[in-house]
């Protein structure tokens, strides 16, 4: 008995076996590679929780975000009610192994007024002057986080802390320069990541007593 199988003619469009919109091996391997490469990019990005000191005063808080900028503006963004800070810092190094971000998320005890609220961005660290709300101002707070407890990464700023009874003769004594703070608004927005525009000066407060 003998069998005759029928044989599948090519068409013109090429071969039944071969789809046509099928990438090509060379195709396949560059998306594999791209893949492979981001993978490989978050797994080399360290991730850091920055290290936070804090102090205040009737009516602002200091706060000390102790991360090395390394010449790249970080995003900020502080928010009235609730009152959260949120932070992002890119440190790259050398090599893709080097590089590091840092992240910070607080959630204030009272709401916060972010209009009035400044900052200022050095090479190893980011201070912010949040401004406390009327409502919440003429008083010390209890402590600076909605939700109870220590932090391991929230210390206190021994530099820049006082006893509320003793705030107006410290500070008489030890005034503050503010000429170097800017608006918050500078680091909000990714429009913002090469750095301050230099025409912001114009905008920086006088020198003043806290």
């Amino acid at each position: 008995i003998s069998l005759s199988l029928p044989v599948a003619q090519p068409s013109a469009a090429g071969s039944p076996f071969r789809p046509q919109n099928r990438p090509s091996p060379a195709g396949q391997s560059r998306t594999r590679n791209t893949g492979r490469e981001r993978e490989m990019a978050d797994v080399l990005l360290q991730k850091r929780t920055p290290t936070v000191l804090w102090a205040q005063r009737r009516d602002r808080l200091f706060l000390t975000i102790e991360v090395p900028c390394a010449g790249q503006a970080p995003k900020v963004s502080l928010k009235d009610d609730p009152g959260t800070l949120s932070f992002t810092g890119h440190v790259v190094g050398a090599s893709p192994e080097e590089a590091v971000e840092y992240a910070l998320e607080l959630a204030f005890l009272h709401p916060v007024n972010a209009k009035d609220s400044k900052i200022s961005v050095g090479p190893r660290e980011v201070v912010v002057m949040v401004m406390k709300t009327e409502e919440h101002s003429g008083s010390h707070w209890p402590r600076l986080l909605k939700a109870p407890g220590k932090v391991p990464h929230v210390k206190t700023d021994f530099n820049k802390w006082v006893d509320e009874d003793e705030e107006d003769e410290m500070d008489r004594d030890n005034a503050f320069d503010l000429s170097k703070l800017e608006n918050m608004s500078n680091y909000e927005d990714d429009a913002f990541l090469d750095g301050p525009d230099s025409d912001d000066e114009d905008d920086l407060p006088d020198l003043e007593k806290v």
